[in-house]
């Protein structure tokens, strides 16, 4: 019996040169691999079908196979492209992609199907890396539960409650938190506060934990500060993030380039709404070991981008709307001309990466959805596929956020060796709902149905917790990313139940090493009116009035 290419995909997913498109973005991937031969003969579960004993699976111990499958999956990855494949993994850890099944019946099999391996069915589904947020004010535990219901997987944070803190500087309120975040799958890197003109603040900080510093205009983000946070990170191969001077009270941008003398550093929104020097923190980009990234508030920028902004500046940073100081403060920083270039930047391959600012201006929820939806409204043309443009804005939120803060030996993609954080979409809801969240492999998060139905899909539907993330699984599916003296003390320095992960490669980083990236020069901005010019084309891009990826999927 032959089946048409439609009917074919329905059943094994979509194969090679099939097009799929992702929801509401008009984006359309082409399956450019398939990972599972020109014989397709590809293993499915069921009554009657190939997944059993002697036929798609071989009587081995898991040690031989896998403990996970996704089988049948239509993978999207910064690093290893667009494919349908199958996902392995043992004890927490990817192991291989590519053709699944009993070797003992099947040829050229690359990942063995044990008596004992678990199956998640991919078929009809997409597979991603779990995404990164770098960008994080954990002033709530509830922000964790908004991360990964929107498919991100590790947080980078700079907060352990309700503080004012930009930045972790207390050893006591750092191995005190620790173990809050022990009751949830996301992987957690805190950022201690690098504000300090002296480097003894910094060591405990680092002595506690954290991976790596953040300074702050509010706390300081002056040339000792700055420069003092920079030569402990050279010493201790961790990032820092700045947030600028926005009043340039101490420092201008020539001023903080000459300071950074070359030395890596995370730029934090750098278009400015969210801080940083007024007018023209946005020619930090462009830069080669200036590593910017936006906030998904800008992202893409919409009609009510410029007035949603005065009152969250003035709400974040204390300033009141009765004072004229104060209301002028805010004024400066919205900018609705640069606005509309740092989205075209992204779509040069200027700025790599996008973040939330999560309750320090943005959305911990909204990163997925805001990064393709300004990916489908800068589509342009449309072509036969969008292969290449979905790849990297893919790359924002995964694989560049991870190699800025020293992480992508664990994760930011679906390589062998790296954790096994997976997030699962259906086409029609990509980028706004996942369907599930698969942490190291484990179901950690995603759609449940009725408890007292008959079938696990009966409705209501409810995205939320699943077995990985209760009790002490949680941990142990998660790693605490600190700086290397850190791991190597161990738990009797940082308190927690989950394994230490070192960050490696922050201080050598450049724009270079952005994936689907790395396009550099000069970005000019006019003081005067914000109009912005790369390689001497004038940026400009009228704010949307409807953006994909929101009301259709959220009410």
């Amino acid at each position: 019996m032959s089946l048409d290419q439609r009917a074919r995909a329905g059943a094994y997913g979509p194969g090679l040169g099939d097009r799929v498109v992702l929801g509401d973005t008009g984006l359309v991937v082409r399956v450019d691999h398939d990972d599972r031969g020109i014989d397709r003969d590809e293993v499915l579960l069921g009554f009657g079908k190939t997944g059993r004993d002697g036929i798609g699976l071989q009587a081995v111990r898991t040690s031989e196979s896998c403990d996970v499958l996704v089988s049948n999956v239509l993978l999207l990855d910064p690093v290893l492209g667009i494919r349908a494949t199958n996902i392995g993994v043992r004890d927490g850890y990817v192991v291989g992609i590519g053709k699944a099944g009993n070797p003992d019946t099947m040829d050229d099999v690359d990942l063995v199907i044990g008596s004992g391996t678990a199956v998640v069915s991919g078929e009809g589904l997409i597979a991603t890396p779990g995404g990164i947020d770098t960008h994080v004010h954990l002033l709530s535990p509830r922000v964790c539960e908004a991360e990964l219901a929107s498919g991100v997987t590790t947080v980078i944070g700079q907060e352990i409650g309700p503080f004012w803190g930009v930045g972790v500087g207390s050893a006591w309120i750092l191995r005190t938190g620790y173990g809050a975040f022990d009751d949830y799958p996301l992987n957690i890197g805190i950022l201690g506060r690098g504000s300090s003109s002296r480097r003894d603040p910094l060591l405990e900080a680092l002595e506690a934990g954290v991976c790596g510093f953040k300074v702050h205009e509010d706390t300081g983000a002056h040339l000792r500060t700055l420069d003092t946070a920079l030569i402990v990170a050279e010493d201790y191969d961790v990032q820092v993030a700045v947030h600028t001077d926005g009043l340039n009270e101490g420092l201008t941008v020539a001023d903080t380039l000459a300071v950074l003398d070359g030395r890596a550093i995370h730029a934090y929104h750098v278009e400015g709404c969210g801080g940083g020097h007024t007018p023209d923190v946005l020619s930090l980009a462009g830069i080669p070991h200036v590593l910017a990234s936006s906030t998904n508030p800008t992202l893409p920028f919409g009609r009510d981008a410029v007035a949603e902004h005065r009152s969250m500046i003035a709400h974040v940073h204390g300033l009141r709307d009765d004072l004229p100081g104060d209301r002028a403060l805010a004024d400066d920083r919205v900018r609705a001309a640069t606005m509309g270039a740092e989205n075209l930047l992204h779509d040069l391959g200027v700025i790599p990466i996008t973040s939330s600012d999560a309750q320090g201006m943005g959305r911990a929820g909204e990163t997925w959805r805001s990064t393709f939806g300004l990916a489908s409204v800068l589509r342009g043309v449309p072509t036969s596929d969008d292969n290449a443009r979905v790849l990297r804005y893919l790359a924002k939120l995964t694989i560049n956020p991870a190699r800025v803060h020293g992480l992508d030996d664990h994760v930011g993609s679906l390589e062998p060796g790296k954790l096994a954080d997976i997030v699962l979409w259906r086409p029609a809801t990509f980028g706004a709902k996942p369907e599930l969240v698969l942490k190291a492999g484990f179901p950690a998060w995603g759609v449940t149905g009725d408890p007292n139905g008959s079938i696990d899909s009966a409705q209501p539907l409810v995205f939320g917790a699943q077995f990985g993330g209760h009790g002490a699984t949680a941990a142990e599916l998660s790693v605490l990313f600190v700086n290397e003296a850190a791991a190597a003390a161990g738990v009797s320095a940082v308190p927690t139940r989950r394994r230490l992960a070192p960050v490696r490669g922050c201080r050598t980083v450049r724009l270079a090493d952005m994936a689907h990236h790395g396009r550099t020069g000069p970005v000019i901005v006019d003081p005067h009116n914000g109009q912005t010019r790369f390689e001497d084309q004038l940026l400009t891009m009228p704010p949307v009035d409807r953006a994909p990826l929101q009301q259709l999927y959220h009410f």
